[in-house]
């Protein structure tokens, strides 16, 4: 008669059941990590390559002047990201309209998205902010392999000082947080 393994199981159906942290989930940067250096294609829009302070076809992330850039992780067929995006072009409104325009920039990552979903998405939801390609996941994979929507708040050397895995729920407080980063 063979023995049970209980431990065994236990582990396999909370693995199966989401219960246990994803290795990916593991590796997700976090509060003082220095994000590794990779590359993005420009956005397609004139406008959000001037907004971003790029000329050039490719560039990295320190290459924006800013002093905090926000970063979303977005999927273009993610429902929460679609929930996000209303209250996301509201704080990039709110920021462009006050004191922290030119100090913070906001930038869309599209994870697995090509140039033909990036345009349907901003047909359905109009991103105010650049959204840029990751077609092949490869900046995805670099930070972790992220769900979506994941918002990074980082420096311009690439030091993150604030992640958010989710919808963020309270923009004001969101804001509130980016003036006290900026300070």
């Amino acid at each position: 008669m063979r023995r049970v393994c209980w431990p065994a199981i236990l582990i396999l159906i909370l693995g199966l059941a989401g219960g246990l942290p994803s290795a990916a989930a593991a590796g997700l940067p976090k509060k003082g990590d220095t994000l590794p250096a990779f590359e993005l294609p420009a956005p397609a829009s004139e406008k959000a390559r001037e907004y971003l302070g790029i000329s050039s076809e490719r560039f990295r992330l320190a290459d924006i002047p800013a002093r905090v850039l926000l970063l979303e992780v977005i999927g273009v067929y993610c429902p929460q990201c679609y929930q996000q995006a209303p209250a996301f072009n509201t704080l990039f409104t709110r920021i462009e309209r006050g004191r922290l325009k030119g100090q913070v920039k906001m930038l869309a990552l599209a994870a697995g998205g090509n140039e033909t979903e990036i345009a349907y998405l901003n047909q359905q939801v109009q991103y105010l902010f650049p959204v840029v390609a990751d077609p092949r996941f490869e900046v995805h994979k670099r930070l972790g392999e992220p769900r979506t929507p994941f918002t990074l708040l980082l420096d311009p050397s690439g030091k993150v000082l604030h992640t958010h895995m989710g919808v963020v729920e309270n923009i004001d407080a969101f804001l509130k947080l980016i003036n006290e980063l900026v300070r």
